[in-house]
């Protein structure tokens, strides 16, 4: 018995060895030309900014809206924005590097200041000159300078869900496991389990029946690419300064939020925001039973209200 039970320790030790640098080898991930495969959309386009591969989506007709994801995030979370817009609008949106199909950054250059400069490179060579301007969730975080810094760019701006001001990080947000596989992830070279998407997609979506196998694999693999690990080994940008660049903008702008929002609450954000909005066109909805990841848990309703705002907006209401 005693030679069975350390046969069984020593089995299951090996295999966490091997489970251990399968992971760390990168053995476990799909590789970029299998994601790419996978992922990349019929009007998906690879560009190179500045040194760094970017992968964007350019459709439909009409006025321009370009569309900026949140964290962990991809262009694709846009697809309920795109079908209800893209007979009226051109659509551009783009993977924000390190995340769904973009980057690595060749220098490791993130955060604000290079989303900007990423912004400003895809416009620039798109030939974009008026158009506007959509955000979900840390998006805003570069969308609101680019806006300040390029007011003659901008028609107008959608911002759902934004950090207006910077808030304490709550440790117990995630629930232990997350928590724990998070500490594991750091002896892995990033990779994080399937199981641990599950629940951050949960948390994050009212409509659980959403989180499909498919959805759940697509934020595995694409946050398990070896770029999205080297981004979060790269030093932090400097904070936010979104109160400062929303006292610079003056475009009409629609401040949309999730009823339901457990990591940015309406109030005071929508507040706040509006507060500090130089413009005078400025208005807020509120997007009943949602949570924080606007476009994949209520789209087609958050996209309603968006696209009344363009379609007012270019009409000259």
């Amino acid at each position: 018995m005693k030679r069975i039970l350390v046969a069984t320790v020593v089995c299951v030790v090996l295999a966490l060895a091997a489970f251990a640098l399968a992971a760390r080898s990168r053995a476990l991930n799909p590789s970029e030309a299998e994601l790419r495969a996978k992922y990349m959309l019929a009007t998906s386009k690879m560009i190179e900014i500045d040194g760094a591969p970017i992968h964007y989506a350019d459709e439909g007709q009409g006025e321009v809206i370009v569309l900026v994801h949140g964290t962990f995030g991809s262009l694709r979370m846009w697809e309920p924005w795109v079908t209800a817009l893209k007979d009226r609008y051109r659509i551009v949106r783009f993977d924000r590097p390190p995340y769904g199909l973009s980057g690595p950054d060749p220098k490791d250059r993130y955060g604000l200041e290079r989303e900007v400069a990423i912004i400003e490179g895809l416009v620039a060579k798109l030939g974009l000159e008026k158009f506007y301007l959509g955000a979900t969730s840390s998006g805003g975080m570069s969308v609101t300078p680019y806006a300040a810094k390029h007011p003659e760019q901008i028609k107008g701006l959608v911002l759902a869900n934004i950090a207006v001001k910077p808030a304490p990080i709550d440790p117990n947000r995630n629930t232990w496991f997350v928590r724990q596989s998070r500490k594991v992830a750091a002896m892995l070279n990033g990779w994080h389990p399937k199981a641990e998407w599950v629940d951050v997609l949960k948390r994050n979506i009212v409509a659980h029946e959403k989180v499909t196998d498919a959805l759940v694999t697509e934020y595995t693999e694409l946050n398990n690419r070896p770029a999205s690990y080297l981004a979060s080994q790269a030093p932090r940008p400097p904070a936010p300064r979104t109160v400062e660049d929303l006292g610079k903008i003056t475009a009409p702008t629609l401040i949309l939020w999730s009823e339901d929002d457990s990591e940015r609450p309406p109030h005071p954000d929508t507040d706040d925001a509006m507060a500090a909005l130089a413009a005078e066109d400025k208005t807020v909805v509120i997007i009943p039973r949602c949570e924080h990841m606007m476009p994949l848990d209520c789209g087609p309703e958050s996209a309603a209200a968006a696209k009344a705002f363009f379609d007012r907006v270019s009409a000259g209401k």
